[in-house]
Order: C-alpha cells, then sequence, then structure tokens
C-alpha cells in the first residue's frame, strides 16, 4: 500500500515539475505573437511590476525570496525598471540602508498592461481543461501547498 501511495506522490511532483518547466518554456518562447512582445520589458521585470501592484513597496530582499533569484539579479532587474522611470527606490523610513521599490505612475499602467496579458497567456494554457476541472485542480493544488508551507513553517532553520 505505501509503494502505491509514494508512487502517487512521486508522479504528482514529476508532473507539477514538467507544467513548471513547459510553462518556463513558453514564457521565453521567442516567437513573433509572443503575447508579451511590444511591452518593452522582459518576463522577470513584468513580474516584479505585476507584484507591486498587490504589494507596492516591498524591499528588494523581498522581492529577491518572492522571485526566488539572486539578490544581485534582482537588483539589476529593479536598475533597469528604474532605468525606465517604471519604479522608484526610496529610503526605508526605519533601516537606512533597505530600501522600499514603488511603483512609478507609467509602471503601474505597464504593470497592469501585463498582468492583463499574463491572464490571456494563462487561460490560454489551460485552455485544455474545462472549468469545473480548473476548479478542482486549483482545489487540489492549494491543498498541497498549504500542507507544504505547514511543513516548511515547522523545519528548523
Amino acid at each position: 500500500m505505501i509503494d502505491k501511495l509514494s508512487g502517487y506522490a512521486e508522479k504528482i511532483y514529476v508532473l507539477v515539475h514538467h507544467c513548471h518547466e513547459r510553462c518556463l518554456q513558453l514564457m521565453h518562447a521567442k516567437k513573433p505573437d509572443n503575447e508579451f512582445s511590444g511591452l518593452g520589458i522582459g518576463i522577470q521585470q513584468g513580474i516584479i511590476l505585476k507584484i507591486l501592484l498587490d504589494d507596492d513597496g516591498m524591499t528588494q530582499k523581498e522581492l529577491t525570496r518572492k522571485l526566488q533569484i539572486t539578490s544581485s539579479s534582482c537588483g539589476q532587474l529593479i536598475g533597469k525598471l528604474e532605468g525606465d522611470k517604471y519604479v522608484e527606490r526610496r529610503s526605508h523610513p526605519d533601516d537606512r540602508r533597505t530600501f522600499n521599490v514603488y511603483l512609478t505612475q507609467s509602471g503601474r499602467i505597464l504593470g497592469r498592461r501585463y498582468k492583463e496579458k499574463s491572464i490571456i497567456v494563462l487561460e490560454k494554457w489551460a485552455s485544455d481543461l474545462t472549468i469545473q476541472e480548473k476548479e478542482q485542480l486549483y482545489t487540489l493544488l492549494n491543498k498541497l501547498n498549504d500542507g507544504l508551507a505547514r511543513q516548511i513553517k515547522n523545519l528548523d532553520y
């Protein structure tokens, strides 16, 4: 019985990983009809704008953690967005060594456009699923994610 259960856990892990990898391949596809072409920013820059739409004023460290990239890479992405006047860094009120990243008006507009295009792309990727299947998958993945989060919380770092 345990082999059958662990076999499913492994299959789920592999499928989720493969879906993630395929999504990354689709995001970075260099084709003329790419939904993100014409925005003038890269995928990760768009993700930063989208994150800041929901949580404006995050620190670079928070963005780094959320994006799961190096601090250096995040700094470069923020620097490019800042150079293009889409974000601005402001000193943290309690810690002068820390900067908070805020959207400018043009960054907010571009972030909304990126978010709209993201929704279209994601719906296209999930177009083989019915509404009920999407709801069921969402519920199951959310349950799995919550369980993993509880396990991580219980780890000793």
